[in-house]
């Protein structure tokens, strides 16, 4: 996959609709907020705010893109209502998987998004909204928006299978960013450099330690690339996409290195996931395999490639599948050894969508954790069986890699 693809749902997203709330047991995407516990207080404040007709607050900075009606999509800027809370950690992946999913609803879902409908080309040439707009996805720090809102506010929350997701939502007819904004200077240099593909701008700004989710919301934002190419990217499309560049980038690294001569497990559990890691003596493989408890009988879901990595999209577990290889070759990559990876990732009963992002990370964290070694694949796939709540055998029957593992061994 490259980033002009259009990223297609995969399987366990399309199962991760179908999440219900245990809070009202109303399927996430179509709750109401009126009766959300999340919104005690929050509520309050927007019906105050609204009144004027117009919105004043910190963004993040947030900004979404949606792929309803492509090649015209919904495009705007989130504000939050929180007082007293860090507006940065609205938006900052990394530092959620301390909080309860309590919590994390609670600082998500107070998230205004202010909209209105962009042809994708727009970007080549922004009017003053979608100029706002993208001046805020560039700032690295949290920014004041203020927003005029025409029209109903529609009172129900953004879920999505990989982006965050946000609060109630409403037209607006004018939006400005009030203040400076911070951005990298070589970001700048590369947004105004209109003859640097999206790829290569990519590829520099990663290499200066510029973190994927900065990259997902000005790629997003139709920021990088040769000018007669930009576009606005549904940020659910950017996110994958993202991922998949820099896992590619990556992976050219970690063919050149040494193998690892041992097998290692690494595992992580938060927000009702939990992660194994299997790493194999190998040249570079990767499988995921991604079980949910709620829907034993269609999960696990598998997809997985070989040393050249993947030519087609991972149609089973599709982003997960991104989030989770990027995680892993960074882990490699730093440590400068190469190794053959099945992954093993679990979804209990009381998750709710978040986004795609909880892949990523508690991969992350798993990978941090020092991990255990074994001697053999079969001693190490039992450890792991006797962690999970799914029965081994379910995912094995799933795995494409470990009988192959298993036949290299033996013809060894």
């Amino acid at each position: 996959m490259v980033l002009a693809e259009l990223p297609a749902v995969g399987r366990t997203e399309r199962t991760a609709e179908r999440v219900v709330c245990p809070v009202c047991g109303n399927v996430a995407r179509f709750c109401k907020l009126s009766k959300c516990p999340y919104y005690r207080g929050v509520y309050e404040a927007i019906s105050r705010s609204l009144s004027s007709g117009s919105l004043f607050g910190p963004s993040p900075p947030a900004v979404l893109f949606g792929e309803w009606g492509y090649p015209k999509v919904y495009g705007g800027a989130c504000l939050s209502f929180l007082e007293g809370v860090n507006a940065g950690l609205l938006e900052s992946p990394s530092r959620w998987l301390t909080l309860s999913i309590d919590d994390l609803l609670s600082l998500r879902l107070a998230l205004f998004f202010g909209r209105l409908r962009f042809p994708v080309v727009s970007a080549r040439r922004p009017g003053k909204v979608l100029e706002a707009i993208q001046e805020s996805a560039l700032s690295s720090l949290p920014v004041d928006v203020e927003m005029k809102i025409v029209g109903s506010v529609k009172a129900r929350p953004g879920f999505g299978v990989r982006a965050s997701p946000h609060g109630p939502s409403a037209r607006v007819e004018d939006l400005r960013v009030v203040g400076n904004v911070s951005a990298p200077r070589r970001v700048e240099q590369l947004v105004s450099d209109v003859d640097v593909s999206a790829s290569e701008a990519v590829a520099e700004l990663h290499a200066r330690g510029v973190d994927e989710y900065y990259l997902a919301r000005v790629f997003s934002a139709g920021l990088l690339g040769r000018r007669a190419e930009r576009r606005l990217v549904p940020t659910e499309w950017s996110i994958t996409a993202i991922d998949d560049m820099l896992g590619r980038m990556l992976l050219r690294r970690v063919r050149d290195l040494r193998v690892i001569d041992e097998y290692r497990v690494f595992e992580a559990s938060a927000l009702f996931n939990s992660v194994f890691v299997v790493l194999v003596p190998s040249v570079w493989m990767f499988e995921l395999l991604e079980g949910w408890l709620r829907f034993l009988d269609e999960s696990p879901y598998a997809d997985y490639e070989f040393y050249w990595g993947r030519s087609s999209y991972a149609e089973s577990t599709g982003g997960a599948y991104y989030a989770v290889r990027l995680s892993v070759l960074r882990y490699l990559a730093s440590r400068g050894v190469q190794a053959g990876a099945i992954v093993f990732f679990e979804v209990d009963r009381g998750w709710i969508p978040l986004g795609v992002w909880r892949f990523r990370e508690l991969t992350r964290v798993a990978l941090e954790s020092g991990g255990r070694r074994f001697d053999s694949l079969d001693e190490a796939l039992s450890y792991v069986g006797s962690r999970l709540r799914i029965p081994l055998s379910k995912y094995l029957s799933r795995s494409r890699l470990v009988p192959f593992i298993r036949s290299q061994s033996r013809l060894a």
